[in-house]
């Protein structure tokens, strides 16, 4: 912390007393004003009240570390662009202050002048579609804009600074230290119970975020003024749950809410609360609305055709009907709902996240919207639940135990394994010696992968089984991680297996590019697809839709990219290859690996295990930089049957 911030500190601190402004400013040789400055500064630095101020003067919370208050104290200055940025808004907005003295800035800030001007000079450009302009007179910097347009930047500002964080109650009595965010969830939490109205996690935050930003705002004098003149609530229950709220708001915090503000609660309700029905509610179709129904019919038929995936389930169809609606609502209202979980999701269901990515191309096509990467992935979400309930049993592993039957031990052990494993294997057979294993090998129907669990030693190459795991007849709760160790690595091992026996099918050396001269990513698409286009592997509009599905969320995942097309509609599948040592430019990342996936809908079982298996093996910075080397396609050959090796050793 700069020199002059922490000498108030000390000073405060070694006092026993509220100190006046003046007495401050005698003491440290410093102006009033910027004593005012700089507690406000102090406070929002540490998002808490850490100087308490009263008619007396000032003082030191008693309930702040002072140990802990010095030690912190060097490491709140922002640093990067987005931070001081980010700081001068929250000054100005949450500080509710009309200006900030410029110089003030450069010594909180701990940078010259030109950088504070340039500063504001970068944020009147990368905030303009937030309708507010940042205005430097007399050595001030002014905010401009709409009140309405002001409460959106900062729940912008807040949504970033949280990161892949979740959003929570903590969070917002930081920021807002003189509001009761505990009380304000009570009423949330309540009001909407009361009326049957459901709020999931990411929407209760979401809501509570914009109530406490008005609530914020309106406590300090600044009040909406533009309603529209159609202001209408859709129906009575409507009505009911925003008169509650808006009268619980007034109440508690003492505020009179005007038909502006009315309105802005309004379309918060309807952006992020569902009717809170049951999958059997005959109201359905009335409730979301008899197109909604037909598309959420539609986009399940066509997830079955594309990804064999099926979504029909009851859990899942009336939920997905009232967010679709919700979605589409908030689109067209430029209301979109921030989701600190899209890059997880994107990175670690890839797949579920491309089923997301169809259905919001066609929303986009439909209504003619824009849907951002974080609210298709909560339409992830919800695809990724269901398919998660289905799985239970879709993806359970063929097994056989191998246990002498003694005194019923064979029959307890499965038991066992059943209860604690049942969600993930699928005990198709036990065994009690070898040759019931060689026999009961021979007649049952061929698996593809089996896993054996033994309680014997079991002689080499005996079986077809892939994964033998070694356990002890007693005590098999204290066996547990060796189980389940074992269930990890037979994904990865069938992943390996599949990989490593289909890889001629899908590459070859005339698709593939080592070093190529094109240096950005729309080149390196368009080459490879002109290469499967030669081979007559695909159509001619197979590029056009591989970009399509590319503008509408990057398959980029940090030094490899993944594109393909929206559809699965090439003529023979395959993998065009491209490798850079220098990297392409994909938007904000440097990828050294390209593998364009062109897909037939007859290999369309095998897209997820592609997707997947290909992720999977280029996880690893390691492994990027060995791709990185390789000059030639049998030197990447080799890298992969090694690297598979070295995986299954």
């Amino acid at each position: 912390m700069q020199k002059k911030l922490n000498a108030l500190l000390k000073y405060l601190l070694a006092q026993n007393k509220p100190q006046t402004s003046s007495e401050v400013a005698n003491a440290l040789s410093m102006s009033v004003r910027s004593v005012k400055n700089y507690v406000k500064e102090i406070n929002s630095l540490y998002s808490k009240k850490i100087i308490l101020s009263s008619r007396n003067g000032y003082l030191i919370n008693s309930l702040i570390s002072p140990a802990l208050l010095m030690e912190d104290s060097d490491e709140k200055i922002p640093q990067t662009w987005d931070e001081r940025a980010y700081f001068i808004i929250k000054q100005l907005i949450l500080g509710h202050t009309s200006h900030l003295d410029l110089f003030d800035l450069c010594d909180s800030l701990c940078v010259s002048y030109s950088t504070i001007k340039a500063v504001i000079s970068r944020m009147n450009k990368a905030f303009v579609s937030y309708r507010v302009e940042f205005i430097c007179e007399n050595d001030c910097v002014f905010i401009k804009g709409k009140e309405k347009d002001k409460r959106k930047l900062i729940g912008y500002i807040l949504n970033e600074e949280s990161g892949t964080s979740f959003m929570d109650t903590r969070r917002l009595k930081e920021c807002f230290y003189g509001i009761d965010v505990d009380k304000l969830n009570q009423i949330v939490v309540s009001d909407f119970k009361q009326n049957d109205f459901y709020l999931n996690d990411f929407a209760a935050v979401n809501m509570m975020l914009h109530l406490v930003i008005l609530v914020d705002r309106e406590l300090n004098g600044n009040y909406l003024d533009s309603c529209p003149s159609d202001f209408t609530v859709e129906n009575e229950r409507e009505q009911q749950l925003l008169n509650i709220l808006c009268s619980d708001l007034e109440e508690t915090f003492q505020i009179h809410l005007n038909e502006s503000e009315r309105f802005e609660i309004y379309m918060l309700i309807k952006a992020n609360a569902s009717y809170a029905l049951s999958t059997t509610d005959d109201n359905l179709r009335e409730i979301a609305g008899e197109e909604i129904v037909h598309l959420a019919n539609y986009y399940i038929e066509q997830i079955s055709n594309l990804y064999l995936s099926d979504l029909s389930g009851e859990t899942f169809f009336a939920p997905f009907c009232l967010h679709l609606k919700n979605l589409l609502f908030r689109m067209r209202e430029n209301r979109p709902a921030a989701n600190p979980l899209t890059e997880s999701i994107k990175h670690n269901n890839p797949t579920i996240f491309d089923m997301a990515i169809f259905i919001g191309l066609d929303l986009m096509e439909r209504y003619h919207i824009t849907i951002p990467e974080g609210e298709i992935a909560f339409l992830a979400i919800h695809i990724g639940a269901e398919i998660e309930r289905q799985n239970v049993n879709n993806s359970k592993i063929p097994a056989v135990l191998l246990c002498p039957d003694y005194q019923n031990l064979c029959m307890e052990l499965s038991n066992k394994l059943m209860l604690s494993f049942g969600n993930q294997i699928m005990l198709i057979g036990t065994v009690h010696n070898i040759e019931e294993l060689e026999k009961f090998t021979e007649n049952t129907a061929e698996f593809l992968f089996k896993m054996l669990f033994t309680t014997i030693p079991v002689p080499e190459g005996i079986h077809n089984v892939y994964t033998v795991v070694k356990l002890m007849p007693f005590n098999l709760s204290a066996q547990y991680h060796i189980i389940q160790d074992a269930l990890t690595k037979y994904a990865l091992f069938y992943n390996n297996y599949k990989l490593r026996t289909c890889f001629h099918t899908y590459f070859e050396e005339d698709l593939s590019s080592i070093n190529p001269e094109e240096t950005e990513w729309e080149q390196v698409i368009s080459c490879l697809c002109k290469k499967l286009y030669e081979k007559k592997y695909i159509n001619k509009d197979f590029e056009d839709k591989v970009f399509k599905r590319e503008h509408a969320a990057t398959t980029a995942f940090g030094n490899i990219a993944i594109p393909h097309s929206v559809d699965m509609d090439a003529i023979k599948t395959s993998i065009a290859l491209a490798i850079s040592q220098k990297g392409f430019r994909w938007g904000s990342n440097t990828v050294h690996l390209v593998l364009l996936l062109a897909i037939n809908k007859a290999d369309k079982k095998n897209f997820r295990f592609l997707y997947e298996a290909l992720l999977s093996q280029f996880g690893e910075d390691t492994m990027i930089q060995e791709v990185r080397n390789c000059s030639s396609f049998q030197e990447f050959e080799a890298l992969i049957y090694h690297n598979i090796q070295q995986k299954e050793e």
